[in-house]
């Protein structure tokens, strides 16, 4: 992986037609261009799929977001995965993160061994997805509200998904995954939703007692998931990089000057 700021993105095929652009995509050795900014956040699960995956990827990020790239972009949002075949021929756009994550866990064979099971996979997919939408929402919240919004999520929406996620686990045998005996997008979906809940990506400010909540005693299941998708070496690496460490420096800054403790005293 290489890291770069661009303010050039790669500019995706259109003179192919769809078959020969999903022929393409369909290559085993095809390479990434990630574009987001420095932060975990919304880029976070494409990270750990690329990482996880060993795929061969760049990461570039916007340096003039609002003036010169943002206008560029079809849906003017980020994050963007850029696919590229290997003779540089093809370059396909995803765009919009739940897409681009689907994608890449199709790609990378981590969608189950059949439709059933996909179809799991992506239940429980979208189900941590909401719980992280709804997280932060509830830090987002300004004052007294955000004490508030943060006990309800606490008590409400967090509880609720560790009871279902829990039970759902031990069904399955309680073997670190949501479905079979392999590792999916459900399951590094989960990996990355705890590290953010428990700060390990970012410092949530006053949302430090997740802990409490959730830990190796009060939540094996979900914890043996996290554990098991750690034990493969290339997301250890990734966990343990430089880039990694700086993403979260560089997050919990954004965070604490956009939405910290400051403005609730």
């Amino acid at each position: 992986m290489t890291i770069s700021t661009a303010t050039i993105t790669p500019s995706p095929t259109t003179n192919l037609s769809s078959a020969e652009i999903s022929k393409a995509l369909d290559a085993k050795d095809n390479t990434f261009t990630f574009y987001y900014f420095k932060l975990h956040t919304h880029g976070a699960t494409t990270r750990a799929l690329l990482a996880y995956a060993e795929a061969d990827w760049t990461e570039i990020h916007p340096s003039d977001w609002f003036n010169v790239e943002k206008p560029l972009l079809k849906f003017g949002t980020l994050p963007v995965l850029y696919e590229h075949s290997r003779d540089g021929k093809v370059v396909v756009e995803h765009a919009e993160a739940m897409g681009l994550e689907i994608r890449l866990a199709r790609k990378f064979g981590l969608l189950g061994a059949n439709t059933f099971e996909e179809t799991q996979i992506l239940g429980f997919f979208s189900s941590t997805r909401a719980v992280m939408h709804r997280h932060e929402d509830a830090y987002f919240a300004r004052g007294q509200h955000r004490i508030e919004d943060r006990d309800g999520f606490f008590n409400g929406t967090l509880a609720q998904w560790i009871r279902t996620h829990e039970a759902e686990l031990t069904k399955n045998g309680s073997n670190g995954h949501y479905v079979g005996d392999s590792v999916t997008l459900a399951d590094i979906k989960t990996a990355v939703a705890l590290d953010s809940l428990l700060n390990e990506q970012y410092q949530f400010k006053q949302f430090e007692a997740i802990r409490q909540l959730i830990n190796a005693e009060a939540t094996p299941n979900l914890w043996k998931v996290r554990e098991t998708v750690r034990a493969k070496k290339s997301y250890a690496a990734w966990l343990a990089s430089d880039k990694y460490k700086e993403l979260s420096a560089e997050t919990t800054t954004f965070f604490d000057w956009e939405y910290g403790t400051k403005d609730q005293e």
